[in-house]
């Protein structure tokens, strides 16, 4: 009793330590009632059991040990600090209370680790439980199986992180231990709740009997989506609204609360990535170009077998895919080529948006190798073009598939039509952007009228699926000349088409592996960071590649939606309609020969046109009238000048089409370098664009002046144009057809003529800015100070606002606004209408060797031939062949010099390439990141100037999807972290959207804050708040909670509250 009344007069924390497990016991019991009545989960007195809860839960003593696991779970229930504890804890739990014989402590221990996860440790909680998988005893291993099936059935797949676990399953079910196997199979059943078919492929391979078993347990299981029944902390509102569900019968609510369902797994996500570069045959790459075909054939099977693993492990695969390329374009034999179109089609769906960096090149073989009739050759080259399309986007392989689409092959042009039909099933709205199908449909729109059947039945199959996707409204524009019996075709095979994943509309589809490949996939399209925004029209000469108020495709959707479509009327026809309408004595004086009474009849005219209403004025049968003769001839200028005012009038207060414009506009060109009817005409021009479409009228009436070769009219219209585009605006202008009568006039011999040539150029730059004068680099020099001249004067200066056009196109714009902001951007980008040059024939696979020689001087020439073809081109087209992965590999070259040149040639191919670079981001942008880790300065420099060239052109979107970014975080190269957490610093700021995979980069960037590098830690701390804003707090402080280090992840969590009010 002595040794009893010394250690009762203890303190609670130190009973706790005590030698005698009477005393820890006691400890346990006065703590477990002190933790009950602390109300402030943020008490100073929990700090002092932090170091004491691992031995709570671990005591020696059986009897003690059960209190300590009961105090231990008040613990971590009622303090803030209890997270810190996790790892340690649910370690000694998994040790030294699941291999305990009493099952209230094996209780009370699965209890401790589900409130770990309920206290948002789910992570550590998951790690400790898959170690103890690993423990020779069966009873720990059967106790953590059981709770983490249980962690999963109350926390759901959201919480619980499936792959692991999955990862495990396999070696579970092999275990000698019938209880481990009989608890796997639980588990087993369990995921397939969650995850349904998706854990097929990873337990195809286990014991048959044992699947056969599962089979049978799967079909038992209710149909009905699992739901969450337990929630994190962080999770109340979803809480609330789960027990007012409840509270109100059960399912009543299923429709509405999708926040609680478990997300679509993606069997892809769970598989582990094999490794199978180190596997190929070492005489691969030898066998692969033997005369004998059995040789290559043995090389293949070998590639064959490898790619069969449903997920790969990244790597340079530029050397397989190009043997691959070669066999599929060059080799006789049919049968290789089928099997090299099968492993090029398994290494993109192994390897999925890793093989974009590939996909490039393999499309244009494939399209052209469809020249092939036989069937298993052409199945085997569609299965490895569906693959490979889910790798890319259309917009990178658009160019490679419209110039297959001229071919004079039927099978080709068939193929490449079929294509497009199944890559649009994988798209939604916002992937198909005008900019992308406006060039398609004008070449599905030759092949509806080609001569083989075939091709024809592939264009309308494609046109109906992008109608189907897009919807009619987003696809009639483009189909404005086709006759009805086509457009019903196209209507009819939009019904047949069912799209891949559709749930109703939006943009919320899936894309599906192709059905030749296992697993079946199901992968979600990368989400777009947002719609692009308008620059403002009033704020002056925009940045190179960002005009400020392009021919964008809203402003053409405007005018598209309200044209008035109306047929020819016939002469007869006309006269009629103009005699309801007109006096009898107008009717008669218009043809007179008397000047007089043609005047007194255009008076006549006036006064009824004046008084008639926009629903009872036949515009086409008045302007025909104006055009009898003697029409336009007219000699009297007093009669002429009436009928242009007139023509005016009609356009101002009538429903005026195109079909009575087209009757006018020729007489009013005509007219309108006239002395005394030249200011009329040019009113009536106005009209006619604010009643019916400026860019429309102003293209004929530009065409019509330079057709004409009268020097005062060409001169007179540029004037007009040019002072119409201040009235106007520049949305929906051509401006590519406008260059090109722009340049005719400057090369025009009449001064006036090159005058208002480059007086409208003036116009012009202050809506597309610097871009503009690429067009003109190859005038005169003389010419061309006088352009730069003009443009000096707009320099400052910002663009009027539009007083003409606004108010009509503004009611058909208002209904369509989200539409067109998915539309809008590309399309209206100025460096798209620069005229391009094809180069990727000019890469020859012997500059391409060249660049990869042994010998640096070799190597060196290679690039010296490239950057020539570059300069030689100018601009240039986004294919440029084998050359993305020659260049890729001399930005590691040994040779300082020659990385330095390689980064010099992608800035060319930048400035060169313009906005289609984006298709180049991940094989060629990327690497440029890896330089910035070089440890010479001139290097690092050289990549710095590079990546802000390409960045300029293709903005940020493309940089930061994806692992890559992350990847290359994660490097502990401190010049690389530094200088890839400044330029992050400094971009994510001007960003509205980010992707979501932003977030794969704060893991990196939280253990770059305790890098050994001063520098590093500095930047990281400049570019927490960068992230901070577009992610938000609470994501941010999530992931501190994926720290190893036990006390780090409070600290930094503690450190990010701060940063709120900043953001």
């Amino acid at each position: 009793m002595g040794d009893d009344s010394e250690w009762m007069k203890l303190p609670i924390d130190q009973k706790c330590e005590h030698k005698i497990w009477k005393a820890r016991l006691n400890g346990y019991e006065e703590a477990l009632k002190l933790f009950q009545k602390i109300e402030d989960e943020k008490s100073p007195e929990w700090g002092k059991y932090l170091g004491l809860i691992k031995k709570f839960v671990t005591d020696s003593n059986a009897v003690a040990q059960l209190k300590g696991l009961e105090a231990a779970l008040a613990f971590i229930e009622n303090a803030q600090v209890a997270g810190k504890t996790t790892g340690e804890v649910v370690s000694g739990v998994v040790g030294k209370v699941f291999n305990q014989p009493k099952a209230r402590a094996k209780e009370l221990g699965t209890d401790i680790c589900l409130m770990y996860i309920e206290i948002e440790k789910a992570e550590v909680v998951q790690d400790e439980l898959i170690k103890g998988l690993d423990n020779k005893n069966p009873k720990i291993v059967v106790a953590c199986i059981e709770t983490l099936r249980k962690a999963l059935c109350e926390f759901g797949s959201k919480i619980i992180t499936l792959k692991p676990v999955v990862k495990v399953l396999p070696k579970l079910f092999e275990s000698r231990e019938k209880a481990v196997r009989d608890e796997a199979k639980l588990l087993a059943v369990e995921i397939y709740r969650w995850i349904r078919d998706a854990l097929r492929t990873p337990l195809q391979n286990i014991n048959s009997v044992q699947l056969k078993e599962l089979e049978e347990e799967w079909v038992k299981l209710p149909n009905a989506a699992p739901k969450q029944t337990r929630f994190l902390r962080s999770q109340q509102d979803l809480k609330a609204k789960f027990e007012q569900q409840q509270a109100a019968g059960g399912d009543e609510a299923d429709g509405d609360d999708d926040e609680v369902e478990a997300a679509p797994v993606d069997p892809y996500e769970l598989l582990e990535a094999v490794e199978i570069l180190s596997k190929l045959p070492k005489d691969f790459y030898e066998k692969i170009e033997a005369k004998k075909w059995q040789e290559r054939k043995e090389a293949l099977e070998a590639v064959e077998a490898l790619t069969k693993n449903p997920k790969l492990e990244s790597g340079d695969y530029g050397d397989l895919v190009r043997a691959l390329k070669k066999v599929i374009g060059k080799d006789a034999n049919v049968m290789l080529v089928a099997m090299a179109a099968k492993c090029l089609a398994g290494l993109a769906t192994g390897l999925r948006k890793k093989f974009g960096t590939y996909a490039g090149h393999g499309v244009p073989t494939i399209l052209e190798k469809f020249k092939e009739k036989k069937p298993q050759v052409v199945q085997a080259l569609q299965e490895a073009i569906d693959a490979v399309f889910l790798t890319t986007s259309l917009q990178n392989i658009s160019e490679d598939v419209l110039s297959m689409m001229d071919n004079k092959n039927p099978s080709i042009k068939q193929q490449a039509s079929l294509f497009l039909a199944r890559s649009f099933r994988h798209c939604t709205p916002s992937m198909l952007p005008k900019s992308v199908l406006k060039p398609f449909c004008a070449a599905f729109l030759k092949q509806v009228n080609d001569s083989a059947p075939e091709v024809r039945d592939a264009a309308f199959e494609a046109l109906g699926t992008a109608m189907k996707v897009v919807g009619e409204k987003a696809v009639n524009p483009f189909l404005a000349d086709v006759d009805k019996l086509k457009l019903d075709k196209i209507k009819e095979c939009a019904d047949k088409v069912e799209l891949v994943g559709k749930k109703g509309g939006g943009g919320g589809e899936k894309k599906e592996k192709p059905a030749a490949k296992a697993p079946p996939h199901v992968e979600a399209p990368a989400k777009p960071s947002g719609p692009p925004k308008k620059a403002a029209p009033a704020a002056g000469p925009p940045k190179k590649g960002k005009p400020a108020s392009t021919p964008s495709a809203k402003s053409k959707k405007a005018s598209d939606t309200k044209e008035i479509v109306e047929t020819e009327l016939s002469p007869d026809v006309c006269e009629e309609k103009a005699a309801a309408v007109l006096p009898a004595s107008c009717m008669q004086l218009l043809d007179s020969g008397n000047w007089k009474e043609r005047l007194a009849s255009m008076e006549e005219f006036q006064r009824a046109v004046e008084q008639m209403d926009k629903s009872e004025m036949p515009c086409q049968a008045l302007v025909k009238m104006l055009a009898k003769k003697p029409g336009w001839k007219e000699t009297n200028f007093q009669v002429m000048q009436m009928k242009l005012h007139i023509v005016g009038l009609i356009a101002q207060k009538g429903s005026f089409s195109k079909t009575s414009a087209l009757v006018v506009l020729d007489g009013l060109v005509d007219k309108i370098g006239d002395v005394k009817c030249g200011s009329n005409a040019k009113e009536a021009l106005t009209a006619i664009g604010e009643a019916y479409s400026l860019p429309w009228t102003a293209e004929q009436v530009v065409s019509m002046a330079f057709t004409q070769k009268n020097p005062k009219n060409q001169a007179e219209t540029l004037s007009w144009l040019a002072n119409a585009m201040k009235e106007f605006g520049f949305a929906g202008i051509n401006v590519k057809a406008f260059i090109n009568n722009v340049k005719t006039a400057l090369g025009a011999t009449n001064p006036a003529v090159r005058t208002s040539a480059i007086t409208l150029l003036g116009v012009m730059y202050l809506y597309m800015g610097a871009p503009l004068r690429m067009f003109f680099e190859d005038e005169k020099p003389a010419l061309l100070s006088q352009i730069d001249a003009e443009f000096e004067k707009m320099q400052g200066q910002s663009p009027p606002a539009p007083i003409r056009g606004t108010k009509k196109a503004g009611a058909e714009e208002e209904g369509d606004a989200a539409e067109e902001e998915e539309v809008d951007g590309g399309a209206g980008d100025i460096m798209d209408l620069l005229p391009r040059t094809n180069i990727s024939d000019k890469i020859t696979s012997d500059m391409v060797s060249k660049i990869s020689d042994k010998n640096w001087k070799i190597r060196k020439e290679g690039l010296d031939e490239v950057a020539a073809v570059i300069s030689e081109a100018k601009f240039i087209q986004a294919n440029i062949g084998e050359l993305p992965m020659a260049l890729k590999g001399r930005l590691n070259d040994s040779n300082k010099l020659l990385v330095q040149q390689a980064l010099n040639i992608l800035q060319q191919i930048a400035t060169a390439m313009g906005p289609s670079l984006k298709q180049h981001v991940k094989n060629l942008g990327i690497p440029v990141i890896t330089v910035l880790g070089d440890s010479k300065p001139n290097v690092r420099a050289a990549a710095w100037s590079t990546l802000n060239a390409w960045v300029e052109q293709t903005g940020m979107k493309e940089w930061l999807e994806g692992e890559d970014l992350s990847e290359e975080l994660k490097k502990e190269n401190p010049f690389l972290r530094q200088e890839m957490l400044g330029w992050l610093a400094e971009k994510l700021p001007t960003l509205h959207t980010v992707p979501a995979d932003l977030m794969l980069c704060v893991p990196h960037l939280y253990a770059c804050l305790e890098d050994r590098s001063g520098d590093v830690r500095k930047k990281a701390q400049d570019a927490l708040p960068t992230f901070m804003m577009h992610l938000g707090y609470e994501k941010m402080s999530k992931a501190t909670g994926k720290l190893k280090a036990s006390g780090r992840s409070n600290e930094l969590s503690a450190a990010l509250t701060p940063l709120v009010s900043v953001t």
